[in-house]
């Protein structure tokens, strides 16, 4: 049977996080999927892993490449290519996916071609931070495709992120390695964002955890830590009203989160108000007012779908 969604999952040298990521993926509320393990250069241990994995669940494939030039981004490309959906999920190695994301993604890919669950990212205190973004405003693509600025702005992670492969086709401009200076996922994302053919959405639903290596010193943590915290969370994700729990602390969080990019965007509250999907701008209102527990929906922004 055709799998309705591919989830991409790159990987070097992350054996211990890399079950839980895949262990999520497989968890979804629609089990018509296929995880798809892009191996750049692994190790001995992933590997095993890997192949483990592969013949425990027939839905997952390992394609193992030796290591590419950077990240072996190029890989990426060869993974797309040999997907079999028309659906292209991103999960890193050491993240996790709630049970409905793929099915809230595919919801919103009906009438776009490029979109992305709300997305921020779990502190290792446990505090969990939002990155302003709505990708139905224009505004937000401009300041992705932005070269003036200081530093690159980036609100669309790996993880949390699926386009169409036709759109991805279409636009004739795979994956590759990232120029120096470059982050790869941000280079990549602009070559969509550059499509007169980009129709893009934001969920108001947060259905992927991020807990980032580069975060809070994560990367000098042991491998028994880092499977630890994401073991953690992965026990969360599996309990029964995890969404709503997960909906509950993104509310709370966007009131500081628009407070902080308010100031970060010369202090235009019009602006940064645009960045947060209209749902979840009123649940920020009722967390505000004190008016108690707070849910989100899935669907992004009404409107016009096209940018």
């Amino acid at each position: 049977m055709r799998p309705l969604a591919s989830i991409l999952i790159p990987t070097h040298d992350r054996p211990a996080t890399l079950r839980l990521a895949v262990q999520s993926a497989l968890a979804q509320s629609i089990s018509q999927l296929e995880v798809i393990i892009i191996g750049d250069g692994v190790t001995d241990a992933l590997r095993q892993e890997a192949f483990a994995l592969q013949s425990s669940d027939q839905r997952v494939v390992f394609l193992d490449f030796p290591k590419g030039e950077h990240h072996g981004e190029s890989y990426r490309h060869d993974a797309i290519l040999a997907a079999r959906s028309d659906a292209i999920f991103y999960l890193c190695d050491d993240d996790l996916f709630l049970p409905d994301h793929v099915s809230d993604l595919l919801e919103l890919l009906v009438d776009h071609n490029f979109v992305q669950s709300l997305n921020g990212f779990i502190r290792s205190s446990g505090e969990l931070e939002i990155y302003p973004a709505n990708l139905k405003d224009p505004l937000t693509i401009h300041w992705h495709l932005r070269t003036d600025l200081t530093s690159f702005y980036n609100s669309v992670s790996l993880t949390g992120t699926a386009h169409s492969k036709g759109f991805y086709l279409d636009l004739d401009q795979p994956w590759e390695t990232t120029p120096e200076g470059r982050w790869p996922d941000h280079f990549q994302w602009c070559k969509f964002f550059s499509s007169p053919d980009l129709q893009a959405a934001t969920s108001s639903r947060m259905t992927a955890l991020q807990l980032p290596t580069t975060v809070d010193g994560r990367e000098g943590w042991s491998a028994l830590d880092r499977h630890a915290e994401l073991a953690h969370w992965a026990a969360i994700v599996l309990c029964p009203g995890a969404q709503s729990l997960i909906d509950e602390r993104v509310a709370r969080a966007s009131v500081n989160t628009t407070e902080t990019a308010k100031r970060q965007m010369y202090g235009r509250k019009a602006v940064v108000a645009r960045l947060i999907p209209a749902p979840l701008r009123a649940l920020v209102r009722r967390v505000r007012r004190g008016s108690g527990s707070a849910k989100a929906r899935p669907r992004s922004d009404s409107g016009a779908a096209q940018i």
